[in-house]
């Protein structure tokens, strides 16, 4: 019974992190500021911190991270940020009958968002079934997490709103 039980628990990890050690999908995306680029390829050579959203509800705990994000890993006034250099990319996805919607988003999304921030917020539209497949995004109303190495391997993955141990964990993989 043991066996049985650590067998299914091994499973169970295994299947939910999959997607970890392997190359992040390819996606083509455009940042607020209308500059297309496509993650993983225009990342490689730093790590890239990836957020995913693809619902309004994910979007809401998406915006969670981003000061603690830009705070520990892009402003250059604070120490922390020195000691990391990481891509952030905060892709909101638009797929399906959302598509419908994208360009008034994007331009409601444009007007709420920092310039200095602007390369750093990505859309996308099109297709999302494959990368939910791909990265295993099962609940849509939470945003997802990728840490992705210097050539575009996935070395962690989290979802759900911000949390302190959260950044920490990624810091600890990035720290240059």
């Amino acid at each position: 019974m043991k066996i049985t039980l650590i067998s299914l628990l091994t499973l169970f990890t295994t299947t939910l992190f999959a997607q970890e050690g392997e190359l992040f999908p390819s996606i083509e995306v455009v940042d607020l500021n209308e500059n297309k680029s496509t993650i993983p390829e225009d990342t490689k050579g730093k790590f890239t911190l990836v957020g995913i959203a693809f619902s309004e509800d994910a979007q809401n705990d998406l915006y969670s991270w981003s000061q603690p994000v830009f705070s520990e890993f892009m402003d250059d006034n604070n120490l922390s940020s020195l000691v990391y250099d990481p891509y952030v990319k905060l892709i909101l996805m638009f797929g399906g009958a959302n598509q419908l919607v994208y360009n008034k988003a994007k331009e409601q999304i444009t007007q709420g968002t920092d310039e200095t921030l602007k390369d750093n917020v990505v859309m996308y539209k099109g297709s999302i079934k494959d990368y939910r497949k791909t990265l295993k995004l099962k609940n849509r109303k939470t945003p997802y997490f990728f840490v992705l190495d210097k050539e575009g391997k996935i070395i962690y993955t989290t979802e759900g709103r911000y949390s302190r141990q959260q950044i920490k964990e990624v810091g600890n993989l990035i720290e240059e």
